[in-house]
């Protein structure tokens, strides 16, 4: 069974809207533009101070926002490669920011680990799958005590990534399990149409992982509390 992180198995747009607006403000400190903030937060997702569950900030790889990043500083009048410079130091600005508090400020959503632990005392095989990295999703399960009910991790670093149907079938092959014996839990259309482009067996969507509401169906249905999570 493979798990998307953010807005699954912990509720992160807190951190989320911390990081977005410590990167806007990054690239205002470079540029010396406090109006570039506000193109950037919509870039990111960002809007009258909720993140978008769906936008970059929330769905897309670190290398995905840094190139969203740079493309904004490019449209206002920057060369690329200048654009793409200052985008890589402000990303690594403000991960220095916050990285060392993620897993704290990243807690998993109520219920979940009984859900978890229940699956495993069953034998079935866990695994994330995220556009997180991987450094950073081992540290989230450790520090909450969720490391050892988990198989392995996939993160943005590795090649193919989510949302390349590909990654789900690396995965599978790394947990030794057939893509028509797997299902996968997550809370953005890219996760589902992950799962469905790579032939897993079903689908569901998590819908309640995130203070804006999600409309979302998973090839099985969909759930907004672990509480509610269907028996499989």
């Amino acid at each position: 069974m493979l798990f998307d992180k953010d807005g699954t198995l912990c509720r992160s747009d807190g951190f989320l809207s911390a990081l977005a607006q410590a990167r806007a403000l990054c690239c205002a400190e470079l540029t010396g533009d406090s109006g570039i903030s506000e193109p950037l937060l919509q870039a990111y997702g960002l809007r009258n101070g909720q993140l978008d569950p769906s936008g970059s900030t929330a769905v897309a790889s670190r290398h995905d926002n840094l190139i969203s990043t740079a493309t904004v500083l490019a449209a206002a009048g920057h060369s690329w490669g200048q654009a793409r410079q200052w985008a890589q130091a402000a990303l690594d600005q403000a991960d220095a920011q916050l990285a060392g508090s993620k897993a704290q400020r990243t807690p998993p959503l109520p219920g979940l680990k009984p859900v978890l632990e229940r699956w495993h005392r069953q034998g079935l095989k866990l695994a994330v799958i995220s556009s997180d990295l991987g450094p950073s999703l081992e540290a989230f399960l450790t520090a909450h005590g969720l490391r050892h009910l988990f198989c392995a991790v996939h993160g943005a670093e590795r090649s193919p990534r989510k949302p390349d149907p590909a990654a789900a079938l690396a995965l599978c092959q790394e947990l030794g399990v057939q893509p028509q014996r797997c299902g996968l839990i997550g809370d953005a259309a890219d996760d589902l149409a992950m799962a469905q482009g790579a032939g897993l067996a079903w689908s569901l969507a998590f819908t309640g992982g995130w203070s804006a509401p999600l409309t979302l169906e998973g090839s099985h249905g969909s759930f907004a509390t672990w509480a509610q999570c269907p028996t499989l």
